[in-house]
């Protein structure tokens, strides 16, 4: 066993830790190095509880406060603040006057009175750096009552109900305080990393505020370790080095692993016997397994899902032995751990804890937990998940606000919700009965484009926005993602949950190129993937644009550049009917990354800027053109590969390419060629004929605005092409594809004849976004879908 010497010296080099972890879950989000960091933490807590003053650990109690307040001054300006996880915002929600918390955080009532009372009272603390915070009380939520015959102060932040005797000098100094917060974590500014800890010994104790730091002291000398007890802690780490020796860790599902552990505890269970858990985990993958193949449509999705997953099963169990050694060595972490957090909750607190049984009787509980953190800011949870997973799921979530908070969602829910349906039809409900209705029909979130979505809180008329088939699902994925921006600072502001909730893993399928200009072909593929027709169907779809410095496409004809704002501007507008897609979203690549090819390594890395997580799957978009797809071959054992991420690639996740009339493939260069081609002879047929099949032909006025370039005169189509372009309407090998007309509603000939005045007045009725100049299908049509779907009545 090495010595508490070393331990400290692994935490000095180690590189900070800015997110909370579970002491044992350091093996499955770490994996050796994981391990090592672990061990180190129990050595240098043996030396702390043996009183030595050297150790590199000090120990915090986690306070159950919410929301997370950050305050103090920004350096780039010398302003003081306040806000919330928000401040970390793309677009970050930084408070420096009543009036910005009112614009940023409106919409939640309870969270603006919070903050404002932060304002007002905190900068005279004198903070000269940022700290985080939890909110633990106001003197609004301060109520007395009597426990055991003598009165306390109460108050309930989150899970845990906090009592303090009202004749004790902190009861005392909460009875006249006004507002109380928690610090435990430092900032040097808004860009640099976290550190837990943080020191409030230089703040100005000013009445009517109470704070403190989240540190553990031991007064009452309870707090030490007897002999037997140091001998377990050190039995215990020498029983996991031996089993560590055999771990090898390269290579096992450790994301998986974690999530399935998650679950165990959520019954009560942790590893006690890993054979069983080995069998569970199994059972639990492949019922997991079962749940994705059966979502996919096509009999060759399910056929390649099903097949990667037996792999993994395979895999799995060729691993056994490793698994059963990490689930061994996670269990003794565990129970070492867990001896010093009940030499803890033996120490005489000024504060009581309960929770509610759901009954409304209060039971009394431990601390939410501990943070052991090094003299460089890693921080490890300390925390009996399994106490605390009992008291978390016994009450519930929505009981954990405060009485108020409480109020406050019942308000949000009252609140009103329209839908503009058409110019004169439209349907209101409470977000309550909108919330009811989503859930009945157990319907699945993804988020709503940006334009879309805000065109529909807008007030334009849905059926000006999509198409008549997502008009349901867009009207539900806008109203949950509204609903949930109501909600989101509550949520995040909850706190670092003891016990991570097992999210469902998401698919996202990158679909990265130049696209200078898109055309029919790009779309069919992005089309593809967000459908789930021939590939398995993402949940979100991204257009990746790249965007490199000295990389220019340009028109032949003056030289003049396609950017990749042209890019995005096409894609919004000529492809509307593919980028108003559920899940479908557009984003333009960083200069720095040069190549599509070297986008979407980055996008699967570490440092991807994709909201995606361990065990989700990332889909490499690629045609089966010219074996398009071997250009990703590798790209599953990438090393700087994001830990625990499945990437897809290869001939079974390639879209078939789509085709020309002629049967040639759909080429950029050739299209900006016939877009020169126009620009130099509007009268030119057959660049016109052949420029209808790469665009809707509705759209080419739109694409030269764009392009800034003179729009071509529509000449007459001659009938030969008519039936041409009719046969290219329906010929893709991707279903839905959108002929030379470009409307995702049209299912006549793809083509352009004059219209008379009447159906002109139509047209203005159809998807302004989408820009369909014509359109069999009425308003009334889609009226009538929604009241089939019992959204109108």
């Amino acid at each position: 066993m090495g010595t508490p010497g070393r331990a400290g010296k692994l935490l000095k080099e180690g590189a900070a830790n800015t997110h909370l972890t579970h002491l044992e879950e350091l093996v499955l989000t770490q994996g050796a190095e994981g391990y090592n960091m672990a061990r180190a933490f129990l050595l240098e807590l043996l030396e702390t509880l043996k009183g030595n003053s050297r150790s590199h650990v000090q120990t915090s109690v986690k306070w159950d406060g919410a929301p997370a307040i950050f305050a103090g001054i920004n350096p780039e300006n010398g302003k003081f603040f306040v806000g919330t996880k928000s401040v970390f915002n793309k677009v970050p929600k930084i408070n420096y006057t009543e009036e910005d918390i009112v614009n940023n955080h409106g919409h939640a009532p309870g969270l603006v009175d919070k903050l404002t009372k932060a304002l007002r009272y905190l900068p005279q603390l004198g903070i000269n750096n940022i700290l985080q915070g939890d909110f633990m009380f106001d003197d609004e939520m301060l109520d007395e009552v009597e426990i055991d015959g003598e009165p306390h102060y109460r108050f309930k932040p989150n899970t845990i109900i906090y009592a303090v005797p009202v004749d004790s000098d902190l009861g005392r100094e909460i009875g006249q305080s006004r507002f109380g917060i928690v610090f435990h974590t430092t900032y040097d500014s808004l860009d640099s990393g976290a550190s837990f800890g943080a020191d409030v010994s230089s703040l100005n104790r000013v009445p009517g505020i109470w704070f403190d730091d989240a540190f553990f002291t031991d007064d009452t000398g309870t707090v030490t370790l007897t002999e037997n007890e140091e001998r377990s802690v050190i039995s215990l780490v020498n029983r996991a080095d031996e089993v560590n020796e055999h771990i090898t860790y390269e290579g096992l599902p450790l994301e998986l692993l974690n999530i399935y552990i998650n679950s165990e505890i959520r019954a009560g269970q942790f590893l006690e016997d890993p054979e069983l858990s080995f069998d569970g985990f199994i059972n639990w993958y492949s019922e997991r397994l079962e749940k994705r193949v059966n979502k996919l449509k096509s009999e060759r999705g399910r056929s390649g899902a099903a097949a990667k997953g037996q792999q993994d099963l395979e895999l799995f169990d060729s691993r056994k032995e490793d698994i059963l050694n990490l689930f061994r060595v996670s269990r003794l972490l565990f129970e070492a751990k867990n001896i010093f957090i009940e030499k803890y909750n033996n120490a005489v607190y000024n504060t009581r804890h309960f929770v509610d049984d759901g009954s409304g009787d209060l039971v009394a509980t431990n601390p939410e937990g501990y943070v052991a953190v090094d003299h460089e800011g890693n921080g490890v949870k300390f925390v009996d998940r399994l106490e605390f997973s009992r008291a978390n799921f016994m009450v519930d979530q929505s009981d954990k606000f405060t009485n108020e908070s409480t109020k406050q969602l019942s308000e949000i829910k009252s609140n009103n919700f329209t839908i503009q349906i058409s110019k004169d039809r439209q349907i209101t409900k409470s977000l309550e009965e909108w919330m009811k209705e989503i859930d009945q029909i157990n319907h699945k979130y993804q988020k709503p484009p940006e334009f879309v979505y805000n065109d529909i809180l807008n007030g334009v008329p849905i059926t000006e926005i999509v198409q008549q088939e997502f008009a349901q699902e867009m009207i539900y994925n806008t109203i949950l993602r509204y609903t949930g921006k109501l909600y989101i600072e509550r949520e995040d502001e909850a706190g670092d949950p003891v016990v991570d909730i097992d999210a469902a893993p998401q698919t996202v399928a990158l679909v990265p190129g130049a696209f200078k200009v898109p055309h029919r072909g790009h779309a069919d593929m992005v089309r593809a993937y967000a459908t789930g027709v021939g590939v398995p169907k993402a949940d979100r779809t991204i257009i990746l644009i790249s965007n490199p410095e000295g990389a220019k496409r340009t028109l032949p004809h003056d030289d003049s550049e396609v950017t990749a704002e042209h890019s995005r501007q096409v894609w919004e507008t000529v492809f509307s009917d593919v980028t108003s897609l559920p899940g479908v979203e557009i984003q333009v690549a960083d200069s720095e990354m040069r190549s599509p090819v070297s986008i979407a390594y980055e996008y699967i890395s570490e440092t991807t800027p994709l909201d995606i997580r361990a065990g989700d799957n990332v889909i490499l978009g690629a045609s089966k053109k010219n074996r398009d797809y071997e250009r990703w071959r590798g790209a599953s054992e990438y090393r700087n590969k994001k830990q625990g991420l499945n990437v897809l690639a290869g001939e079974e996740y390639a879209v078939p390419a789509s085709e020309r009339s002629d049967g040639k493939n759909f080429s950029a260069t050739d299209l900006r060629q016939l877009i020169s081609n126009l620009v130099v002879n509007p009268e030119d047929v057959e660049s016109f004929r052949q420029l209808a099949e790469y665009i809707p032909q509705d759209k080419i006025d739109e694409l030269y605005r764009i392009l800034g370039q003179p729009s071509p005169v529509s000449p007459e189509v001659p009938e030969e092409v008519e039936v041409g372009l009719e046969e290219i309407s329906t010929a893709s090998n991707v279903g839905g594809a959108v002929g030379a007309r470009g409307g995702p509603w049209s299912t006549e000939a793809a083509a352009i004849k004059k219209d008379n005045e009447e159906e002109k007045e139509k047209s203005k009725l159809v998807t302004r976004s989408l820009g369909i100049a014509e359109n069999k299908q009425t308003v009334d049509d889609v009226i009538k879908l929604l009241m089939e779907r019992g959204i109108m009545t």
